[in-house]
C-alpha cells in the first residue's frame, strides 16, 4: 500500500535485544525504498548501517529531551 511512496521510518528506544522485530525490518524497508528515510533516536545506541547511511538520521539522546526540542 505504501511501499514506493515518501515513508519516515521512526525508531524510538529500540535496543538491540530483539532487533529482528523493529529495526531489520525499518532497515530493510528502508534499504528498498529510495524514497524513505530512517530516524534512530536512541541513547547510547543510535546506530546505522552503512547501506542506508545517506538516507538516515541518528540521534544519540535521550528521548524525552529531542522530543522537547522539537
Amino acid at each position: 500500500m505504501h511501499k514506493n511512496k515518501h515513508i519516515l521510518f521512526l525508531e524510538l528506544g529500540v535496543g538491540m535485544n530483539t532487533p529482528a522485530i523493529i529495526k531489520y525490518p525499518f532497515w530493510r524497508m528502508t534499504y528498498q525504498n529510495p524514497d524513505a528515510i530512517y530516524c534512530c533516536i536512541n541513547f547510547g545506541e543510535a546506530y546505522v548501517p552503512e547501506e542506508i547511511e545517506k538516507r538516515s538520521i541518528a540521534i544519540n539522546q535521550n528521548i524525552c529531551d529531542v522530543l522537547k526540542m522539537i
